[in-house]
């Protein structure tokens, strides 16, 4: 509603959120107008979701756009002078209606992490139950929503329960362009570009990533931003990747290279905008490389897009088997996750057949738990022969994909597109 936009100018993308807190403004503000029709103004909001989203800036612009008398708690004090300070604000709130108290972080409001009721989260609830018949809206945010009590997290207390997710692409975009606003950056790379490298990264991990180019452009006498600083920031920051690969022998590189060229082609031969990013830059764990690969919309409710992601899962391997005609021993963690995933085919699916369908109710036989072993075994050397077909089918683009990492360590969306050109 129009009217409220302007409180949350500063919130970018999230509109089917913003569209609930509009409606929320728009009660608190014509409370006369929802009387008519038996409608109240709920008792509360909580927002919750991962740390960095916004959630504070988000309830912080709800308050002020109704436009009350407020109230903000923070756990800011010891136990006990927090619980008494929480009763004299619902208190101070009650006296003071129409009101509205912000209890910010409320799942840091206690210490005591053991307690399933924790005596500063019962001082909440009691507050809210004490301002039931008053005109007084509680706007609370929270990083770990299941650890707080099911009794505050009810109806009656929070009506409506507002999940904060991670921007998704489109707003991540607007959000870039939005950090980028003050920051002098390169020709070499679009906005669009770098939305997909922070894919699924929070509103503050953006911020943060893009101020950490824009030191290594500084700390390399740079007047603008390039590629490679902001490629360097999200490759240290968002997939924990090693700084360089300059020890690492040509031999080691091109495995490596293959292998990640291998998961590229495959989640490109289904999507062809699946990729944000590969390169042969080792992770702090045990993976060897990085390819950045999008999960398509619908995919949990989709078995064929499902069956696509172990085939790419596994096409890894099979490029560098291909190629080198041995066994990718940095393809564990792959087999891995596509056992996972084929398991769940055999077990929750029956994709196999009704005979080794696991029921909740009863209790598999060791014969029974073979007989689901050996089916997805069988399965996954199926789906096996699937990626090295798929390899063939696609080897000039795999030789090019691998060809550049090489050369470059890493290679973003605008240079795998132009590969696939070259290829076609």
């Amino acid at each position: 509603m129009k009217a409220f936009e302007s409180y949350f100018a500063n919130v970018i993308g999230y509109e089917k959120e913003k569209e609930q807190l509009y409606r929320l403004c728009d009660i608190a503000k014509n409370p006369g107008k929802y009387a008519s029709l038996g409608v109240r103004l709920p008792r509360g909001v909580l927002l919750h979701g991962e740390p960095g989203l916004g959630k504070t800036l988000m309830a912080t612009d709800l308050v002020a756009a109704m436009g009350r008398k407020s109230y903000i708690l923070r756990k800011d004090k010891a136990n006990d002078e927090f619980v008494e300070t929480i009763g004299k604000v619902f208190a101070e709130a009650k006296k003071n209606a129409p009101s509205v108290i912000f209890l910010d972080d409320l799942d840091k409001f206690s210490s005591d992490s053991d307690s399933r009721n924790p005596e500063e989260l019962i001082a909440v609830q009691s507050g809210i139950d004490s301002v039931k018949e008053a005109d007084v809206f509680v706007v609370a945010t929270a990083n770990e929503f299941r650890a707080l009590p099911y009794a505050l997290r009810r109806p009656g207390r929070f009506d409506i329960i507002l999940e904060i997710p991670a921007p998704n692409r489109k707003d991540a975009v607007e959000i870039v362009r939005h950090y980028l606003s003050d920051k002098k950056i390169a020709s070499d790379i679009s906005v669009e570009s770098i939305a997909r490298l922070l894919d699924g990264s929070s509103c503050a991990a953006l911020e943060s990533i893009l101020n950490e180019a824009g030191i290594y452009a500084g700390y390399d006498n740079c007047t603008e931003i390039g590629r490679n600083h902001i490629i360097r920031a999200a490759l240290r920051t968002v997939f924990s990747a090693e700084e360089s690969v300059n020890a690492m022998p040509l031999a080691e590189k091109q495995e490596i290279a293959f292998h990640e060229a291998g998961h590229a082609a495959a989640a490109l031969a289904y999507d062809p905008e699946g990729v944000g990013l590969i390169s042969v830059r080792p992770t702090k764990g045990e993976t060897r490389g990085v390819t950045q690969v999008f999960k398509p919309d619908g995919y949990f409710g989709s078995y064929e897009k499902m069956r696509q992601r172990v085939v790419m899962l596994l096409s890894g391997r099979a490029a560098v088997e291909l190629k080198f005609g041995i066994i990718d021993v940095g393809a564990a963690q792959d087999l891995e996750r596509a056992s996972a995933i084929i398991e769940r085919f055999v077990t929750d699916y029956a994709a196999s057949g009704f005979a080794l369908f696991h029921s909740d109710n009863g209790i598999d036989s060791h014969a029974h738990e073979d007989a689901i072993a050996v089916e997805r075994g069988a399965m996954l050397a199926r789906f096996y022969e699937d990626a090295k077909a798929l390899m063939r089918d696609n080897w000039a683009f795999v030789e090019k994909l691998a060809a550049k990492l090489v050369e470059r360590d890493t290679i973003i969306f605008e240079d795998i597109v132009a590969l696939k050109k070259e290829a076609a």
